[in-house]
């Protein structure tokens, strides 16, 4: 029997992380209700994402892009709001980025690829070294990165990594049985995998925006050796924190 009294939480991922995948995913399951996307946590927008989170109701859920701070770590204590954290090789958000930003005509970074004639491989040093200039301004990989990963180690928080949803059927299953697990979305442990399957058959990738190859490792085809070297001046330690290399030699 579907629990119909599921108690809201929230969906958080660092971008590129596969949150549309994520969001497909739970709206799968028949009793959940999407509600609200809120990013990236400055703390002059904690009252308003206070008042957001806070109107959640029962089977409902919000999602988006939250910086970690005491701050609010100490909104979700006090909401008692469980959390979900996704999150991805570094490598291949660099990767994403690239692409992403030439989807939208406007957009100040697909301005400043075409104004700078920026191959990919420029897109991708200007993501790993970072940029300030008078149009766009953003910080090196690792600083941006963990600017999201304090989440991971938090209590009533479950991270989970792009890749274990996209590496196989059974990958992606053993993950979505821990979150319906973690978030009691299911009152008869019988029918979990019948849950899960709900879930996956959910998934439409035509319907993402922001889709474009979904694959884990993608920056192997785009990183050569001038663009592996400054990530690794970067974010070397990052990675092996993370778990995707053991050293530096790749």
């Amino acid at each position: 029997m579907t629990n119909s009294k599921i108690k809201p939480f929230f969906a958080n991922s660092i971008a590129k992380s596969g949150t549309h995948l994520m969001k497909q995913l739970l709206e799968g399951h028949p009793s959940l209700n999407h509600r609200a996307f809120i990013y990236p946590g400055h703390l002059d927008q904690l009252q308003d994402h206070k008042k957001t989170l806070s109107s959640l109701t029962q089977n409902s859920f919000a999602n988006g892009h939250l910086f970690h701070s005491k701050e609010y770590v100490a909104l979700f204590k006090e909401l008692q709001l469980k959390q979900l954290f996704l999150y991805r090789d570094p490598r291949d958000i660099i990767v994403s980025y690239c692409y992403f930003f030439m989807r939208f005509p406007d957009h100040p970074y697909r301005r400043y690829f075409l104004e700078n004639n920026l191959s990919i491989k420029d897109r991708c040093l200007l993501f790993i070294n970072g940029i300030d200039s008078d149009t766009i301004r953003r910080p090196n990989i690792a600083a941006w990165y963990t600017k999201f990963l304090g989440w991971k180690n938090e209590s009533n928080v479950l991270p989970v990594s792009y890749e274990s949803l996209v590496e196989s059927e059974e990958s992606q299953q053993q993950q979505l049985e821990k979150i319906v697990n973690f978030f009691q979305l299911e009152s008869n442990p019988r029918a979990i995998k019948t849950r899960v399957k709900q879930m996956q058959a959910n998934v439409d990738t035509k319907k993402s925006i922001t889709f474009r190859k979904g694959q884990a490792g993608n920056w192997k085809q785009e990183f050569d050796k001038e663009v592996k070297d400054a990530f690794k001046a970067v974010g070397g330690d990052l990675i092996i924190q993370l778990g995707y290399e053991k050293n530096n030699n790749w």
